[in-house]
């Protein structure tokens, strides 16, 4: 089968294209024809083994969507010819095998490439609002990154799901979309948007979501209300005050998160955004330009046309 694999850890000239033994299921697993993968910063991180060891060659991609090509006896609910989504490593690739468990069916209404965008994003925006944070209807929420692959989602779950009011960062060329997605105001993260979100939430937000960490991470605590929380899925061990409560977290993936967005696609309750198609040999480049960090929605790679 072809891949996209890494030879060792590093930038993105350690990507080939190559080929590689088609993978075996296990009695737990499903292997996927898979047909598109999804890009993400989590991507970079694996290729730059902030993921931990691999042995090599290593396969990247975390997330992907497919058709099930057989289903292991103890991988209930799966058959030949499923339409499925997962989030699990190694999908830049024309064949993967996943534990049942992060695989889900694929939400009937969007395309293999669009099925792809939702996976880690999808499931990290789903984790922060409900179990993170614990946002409640009414309350007013600062999304940083907020047409990022996983803000998106993030705006669209706390302000059409939850019926929290949003405050997104963004920048200006990109503000309208944000208000399309549900935001309530949509805030320029250049110069002091402090300043700006304070002017949006006089006594404070609720809380924030922080997907953009450094800087915007630091300065987002000036925003919050006294005994509001932030959470964050890119900065680790920052010291807080003013009774705000703070926490880092690594996202999981599991089938019934998957399930949970897939109801809420179908039922026309979240929009998928995708920046741009590449083709698998492009892999590359799309790591480019997820780094360039400037993308809105999600890069994906076709693997295959059928």
């Amino acid at each position: 089968m072809r891949a996209v694999a890494i030879d060792g850890f590093g930038g993105r000239e350690r990507m080939r294209l190559v080929e590689l033994p088609k993978p075996e299921v296990s009695p737990e697993g499903v292997l996927v024809r898979v047909r598109a993968a999804g890009v993400g910063p989590w991507d970079v991180k694996e290729r730059e083994g902030l993921f931990g060891r691999r042995s090599f060659p290593h396969v990247l991609g975390l997330e992907g969507a497919g058709v099930v090509e057989a289903a292991g006896p103890q991988a209930g609910g799966f058959a030949e010819g499923d339409e499925v989504y997962l989030a699990s490593g190694g999908c830049y690739a024309e064949y993967v095998t996943a534990p049942a468990g992060v695989v889900a069916h694929k939400p009937a209404s969007l395309s293999f490439e669009e099925a792809a965008a939702v996976p880690i994003a999808g499931c990290t925006a789903h984790q922060a609002l409900f179990d993170e944070i614990g946002l409640r209807r009414g309350e007013t929420i600062l999304i940083t990154g907020a047409t990022g692959g996983v803000g998106t989602f993030a705006v669209q779950l706390a302000s059409g799901v939850i019926g929290a009011r949003v405050i997104g960062t963004a920048s200006p060329r990109n503000h309208d979309y944000l208000r399309d997605l549900g935001a309530e105001a949509a805030i320029d993260y250049h110069g002091d948007w402090v300043s700006a979100v304070r002017e949006a939430a006089p006594d404070g937000v609720d809380a924030v979501f922080d997907c953009v960490g450094g800087e915007t991470f630091r300065r987002s605590f000036g925003a919050v209300r006294d005994g509001g929380r932030v959470v964050s899925i890119v900065a680790f061990g920052e010291e807080v005050g003013r009774g705000i409560s703070y926490h880092a977290f690594s996202a999981t993936s599991d089938r019934p998160r998957l399930e949970r967005l897939a109801e809420m696609i179908d039922a026309g309750r979240l929009h998928v955004e995708v920046a741009d198609v590449l083709p698998l040999a492009s892999a590359a480049e799309a790591h480019e330009r997820v780094e360039s960090g400037h993308t809105r929605g999600k890069i994906v790679l076709r693997v295959a046309d059928q």
